[in-house]
């Protein structure tokens, strides 16, 4: 069993069990403690789904037949967090209500912190049934990016951005088939597949691709690797099944596309954890590229367009932010990559970062809302 799973398994349960022998026991009243109980069988059994999901996306167990188990323990685990938040303000409430008491030794802190504990539980419940709805269905959003080393015949460019479908423990082929829909619908030049578009191996998941197949785009579809490809150690057999769907992988190399007597590069590079034989290469992606020519960058994570930069790239597009995906862990992405959402710079290099179509674990977005980007590149 992945370290990840243990990790989760013991500490949610651990968890619980404290509630169980510290709270719930303590209670007065038998129906009280009866239903405190239930509620404590409850969530362990949602934390056992939980696991389930999670070693579904692993690649251990084919989901199949078992993703309505994976998306309830998983969606359990975006209430987990919230109220993990909720111990986190009980906890610096109860400092504070200890400091006034030694200002004034009257004061009762405790009404307090119950009111705080309820407006918590009720919150991550609300905050999780949100976000269930808010994750259901990608928003298709349209950017305008500017360039002024765009070659001005081969503009304006529509660049379909897709990334992050997270296909597997709960996302399937109809899902899947939905996004190339939508795709298909805003009539792109140019279709970007950013990485970590699975959680599983090719032999349990590899048809809930099959819809990839139906994207239309003149000037190509083309996709590189995220970290995600890799988990189950699949990686080479995912690359091999963009292929069979006709989506062109581009393992660190480039592809000259030729327009209105005018031409770009796009360049892709796997993910930047991956390992041999799709290890990273920037160089061997940058060999032969006109420097002087109009370079579209594709990685998987936007920390990749510093090394874009430095090669000079026009124009870097990529995911595996998710937004932060649940309030606030956005502001922890940003703690490792350069950028978050939307239209950034990275080195003076301009990134669109796609908040991403699916959801990892938890199929749940909070003030994160799921996208399929559509760039309108133009010369500026």
């Amino acid at each position: 069993m992945p370290t990840g799973v243990i990790v989760v398994l013991i500490v949610t349960l651990a968890s619980l069990a404290l509630i169980q022998w510290r709270v719930v026991r303590r209670w007065s009243s038998r129906p009280a403690r009866i239903a405190g109980t239930l509620a404590g069988v409850a969530a362990a059994a949602l934390t056992v789904a939980a696991a389930v999901g999670l070693l579904a996306g692993a690649g251990r167990i084919a989901p199949e037949g078992v993703r309505w188990i994976s998306a309830a323990g998983l969606t359990w685990l975006a209430t987990v967090f919230y109220l993990l938040l909720t111990l986190l303000v009980l906890g610096v409430l109860w400092v504070l209500t200890r400091l006034v008491r030694l200002v004034r030794p009257g004061f009762d802190g405790a009404p307090l912190r119950r009111v705080v504990a309820l407006a918590g539980v009720a919150g991550a419940v609300a905050a999780t049934l949100y976000g269930l709805v808010e994750a259901a269905t990608p928003r298709v959003t349209h950017t305008a990016v500017p360039l002024a080393s765009l070659p001005a015949a081969f503009g304006p460019l529509k660049v379909a951005l897709i990334t992050d479908i997270h296909a597997g423990p709960v996302r399937n082929r109809t899902f899947v088939q939905g996004v190339v829909d939508r795709t298909n619908a805003e009539a792109p030049d140019l279709v970007i597949l950013g990485g970590d578009m699975i959680d599983g191996t090719v032999a349990q998941i590899g048809e809930d691709l099959a819809p990839l197949r139906g994207l239309r785009a003149p000037l190509g579809v083309f996709a590189v690797t995220g970290n995600h490809e890799y988990y189950a150690g699949d990686a080479v057999n995912w690359v091999q099944r963009w292929r069979d769907v006709g989506v062109r992988p581009l393992v660190n190399e480039s592809v000259r596309l030729e327009r209105g007597g005018a031409a770009i590069t796009v360049v892709g590079v796997n993910d930047r954890k991956g390992a041999p034989p799709l290890a990273v290469d920037y160089d061997a992606a940058f060999a032969g590229v006109d420097p002087a020519g109009f370079a579209l960058a594709v990685a998987h994570e936007p920390v990749q367009g510093r090394e874009f930069a430095k090669r000079g790239a026009d124009l870097q597009v990529a995911g595996h932010t998710h937004g932060g995906q649940l309030w606030p862990f956005r502001y922890l992405v940003k703690l490792q990559q350069p950028a978050v959402a939307g239209l950034e710079k990275v080195d003076g290099m301009p990134v669109y970062t796609s908040r991403g179509a699916g959801a990892w674990g938890p199929p749940v977005r909070v003030a994160a809302p799921p996208e399929i980007a559509i760039l309108q590149l133009r010369a500026a």
